[in-house]
Order: C-alpha cells, then structure tokens, then sequence
C-alpha cells in the first residue's frame, strides 16, 4: 500500500538528515564545519576541517544511519509483505536516508555528499554485503595513489551502481536495488559536479588541503539548534 512507502521514505529521510559532521564540529571545536572546506558536512570536509579521528567517527555514524534504517526495513516489512514488497521499500528507504544526508531539514538543506550514506545502503541490501570490503579497497586504493577524496568517491559508487546493474541482470538481486544504484549514482555525480570540474582542471584540492575557513556564508533559514 501507498502509505507504507510515504511512511518508510519520510522516516529515512529524517534519519538521513541527522548531521554528524555539524554536530562533530560543534563538540569537538565550537565551529559550523560548513563554514570551512567545501562547505558540506560529510567525511571529507570533516578531515580537512577536524582531522582524521573525528572523520571516521563521522564516516561510521553516517554509514551507519543509512544502513541501520535500510536493514531495519526489512526485518520490519518481509514477515507481513513478503520479499518483493520489502526490497522495494529498501530501495526506497536508501534513497530517501541519501536525500536526507544530502538536503538535511535540520540544516536549512545544505548536507554533504552522499557517499558514506550510500556504502551504508549498499552493505544494508541483502545479498550485496560481501561486495563492499572489495569497494572499501578500491576506495583505500584510490586515495594512497591519487589523494583525491573526491576521485574515491564517485569512482565507488558508480562502481557499486555498475555492480547493482550486473547482479540485477543475473537474477542475484532485485531489479529495486539496480534502480536504487542508479538513482545513488546520480546523486553523488551531482554533488560532486563542482568537484569534477576542479579534477578536470588540476585544481582539486588533495587530503590536507583547502580546509580553510570561508570568509562568508550565503544567509539560510536554520532551525532554533542550529546556532548552538
């Protein structure tokens, strides 16, 4: 029924939306990490503007959020709706839980990127999880060589949307979880866009670099928390 999806897509997107990287900020240094970087909230901008610990609490509390609703959809539907009801409202769950870490209600809208919400939804679909340590040393890979956060980024999980597809046409996997991968591969690919210019032109800044503070920040309406 309709409302099972308007119901599991509004609770992703709000658990989607909780914003570790501005609360790490927030306790750790006092600062709206927004302000610094790139200006997005997730893993990346938190190492240029925290470092590295504080990073990969962020990295594990954002994939954690976006796998624990996703996993959590199906334990909670597929005893009542069966497997094909419950694996479509996975892939609803994931994308409304990338949308939310994206767009977040709590922060005016303005998020980060989407990457490690999307690994979460990945390691949270049934029959994919022994697939994202093979993306995790892709990942790692990537960065030892090239120290592009950004290039690691879209590389992986188009690479995981690729796999989506690939699974999908052999039977292994719902046709739902090759939608959810191309959806999740567009969004990273437009959050990134700006990023992808900047690696076209050399101007990309690599791990350690462009953490610097912005001089202003373009007004938003914020909810009361937000001036913590």
């Amino acid at each position: 029924m309709a409302w099972q999806y308007v119901v599991v897509a509004v609770a992703s997107y709000l658990v989607g939306s909780i914003p570790s990287g501005w609360l790490a900020g927030k306790l750790i240094r006092g600062i709206d990490i927004r302000d610094y970087g790139s200006g997005a909230t997730g893993t990346a901008n938190v190492l240029r503007g925290l470092g590295f610990w504080p990073a990969l609490l962020v990295l594990v509390a954002d994939v954690l959020k976006a796998y624990v609703i996703v996993l959590a959809t199906w334990y909670i539907f597929e005893p009542h709706e069966g497997a094909n009801t419950a694996h479509n409202l996975q892939a609803v769950a994931a994308v409304a839980a990338i949308v939310g870490h994206d767009w977040p209600a709590y922060l005016g809208f303005r998020g980060g990127k989407g990457v490690a919400a999307t690994y979460g939804a990945f390691a949270a679909m049934l029959f994919f999880p022994l697939s994202v340590p093979g993306l995790l040393a892709v990942a790692v890979a990537i960065v030892l060589v090239f120290r592009y956060m950004s290039l690691m980024s879209v590389i992986t999980v188009l690479m995981g949307g690729a796999a989506f597809l690939g699974l999908a046409l052999a039977g292994i996997v719902p046709y739902a979880f090759a939608i959810f991968g191309g959806i999740a591969s567009a969004l990273v690919l437009f959050r990134h866009r700006e990023n992808i210019r900047r690696l076209l032109a050399g101007t990309e800044p690599k791990i350690g670099q462009g953490g610097e503070r912005h001089l202003q920040r373009s007004p938003q309406r914020l909810w009361p928390f937000h001036r913590m």
